[in-house]
């Protein structure tokens, strides 16, 4: 069921900027072409009514004169850590908190997206579906993201031997088997055991079936061919807003591919621009650069290696990630539709987890907010 808050129909302006756009995702004979660890996240500012000045937030950035435009790299670097180390940022962030613009973002976990066909194919027929429940699948596919995460040598040569995700018929039911026992060091586990005779049961009435259609017919080797859908996405819901692009060949030959139909008129709500004369559009990488590297963070850290840094963090970072969280807060209570993300709920659950011990250093240090 939707959610009842998500609103297409109120007028924003977006603007968009990307990071870990990599075009295409594959799998070689024992990695893949690119590393799968950051989300491909595309986004930016969002604004409804009037644009904001931003020439006194830039002002205060003090870039050198050298500086043509403001990119992310300018303001903060390193990993997320050391990010949040940055002054620059703690301006950029309570400006956004403060005025009436919020961060609107498509996330693509790549690994997650590769990974969730199989348990899509197996569960395609209706009958499966009313059985577990999209709650319960959910759960599946983040149990296969996560054993694939333990396992991840083992899958991709998996992969890439039987031309995933174009598995041949006559190599269904070994495509199957193999993987099952790729995961079977972990089937007396508790936390995966459920996962796994579930995940078991509907890939073996699959290959009875004699087909995972969503991981056959399709291009040997080819994850992710490009990232157009992810363009197109916010086109085709927020039909009355404006979507300002960065002015990249690669954007303008995916959206000159497609017409657009709103209503049965063809929709003409967006355009390029050159970021040098958009300066919002500049912002936007700011926060889109940051947003990278949170997931670069997140996707490659426990749940106890992130309490423990939050706990060492210094005021500074503190200040920062809590502007950070703010940030995410009030864009998504004004539109839930702002944030679209594709990933595995134990990485998307990890951002609570961070609200939480934060909260609790917060109050151990008696630097609450009052």
């Amino acid at each position: 069921m939707l959610n009842p808050k998500l609103d297409f129909e109120t007028p924003y302006t977006f603007y968009y900027d990307e990071t870990n756009n990599i075009r295409t995702f594959y799998v070689r004979e024992n990695d893949f072409n690119y590393t799968f660890t950051a989300n491909f996240v595309l986004g930016g500012l969002a604004i409804e009514g009037e644009v904001p000045d931003v020439k006194d937030l830039i002002d205060s950035f003090k870039l050198q004169k050298t500086a043509k435009e403001v990119k992310f790299g300018l303001i903060a670097h390193g990993d997320f850590l050391d990010c949040l180390k940055s002054r620059k940022l703690t301006l950029y962030l309570k400006f956004l908190n403060e005025t009436n613009v919020y961060f609107h973002f498509s996330s693509l976990n790549i690994l997650f997206w590769s990974l969730v066909d199989i348990v899509d194919s197996a569960i395609v027929d209706t009958e499966t579906i009313h059985k577990f429940g999209p709650d319960y699948i959910m759960h599946l596919k983040n149990d296969l993201y996560k054993l694939a995460r333990l396992e991840i040598d083992l899958v991709v040569q998996l992969f890439y031997h039987y031309g995933y995700p174009n598995i041949k018929p006559e190599s269904l039911t070994d495509f199957v088997q193999k993987l099952m026992e790729v995961f079977a060091p972990y089937k007396d586990k508790p936390e995966f055991r459920p996962g796994i005779e579930a995940l078991n049961d509907i890939l073996q009435k699959a290959v009875a079936k004699g087909s995972l259609p969503f991981v056959m017919d399709d291009e040997d080797h080819i994850l992710l061919k490009d990232f157009s859908q992810f363009y197109l996405h916010p086109l085709y819901t927020f039909t009355t807003s404006s979507h300002i692009f960065d002015n990249e060949e690669e954007i303008i030959k995916i959206l000159d591919g497609y017409r657009i139909l709103d209503k049965g008129e063809e929709f003409n709500g967006f355009a390029f621009v050159d970021s040098l004369d958009s300066p919002l559009t500049q912002l936007s990488d700011v926060m889109v650069g940051f947003m990278g590297k949170y997931t670069q963070y997140r996707n490659t850290h426990s749940a106890a290696e992130i309490e423990n840094d939050i706990m060492d963090l210094e005021p500074l970072q503190v200040v920062n990630l809590q502007l950070f969280i703010d940030v995410l807060q009030k864009s998504v209570e004004k539109n839930p539709a702002f944030h679209h993300e594709t990933d595995a709920i134990s990485e998307i659950g990890k951002l609570h987890l961070i609200r939480h011990v934060l909260r609790l250093k917060k109050i151990r240090e008696n630097i609450l907010d009052q």
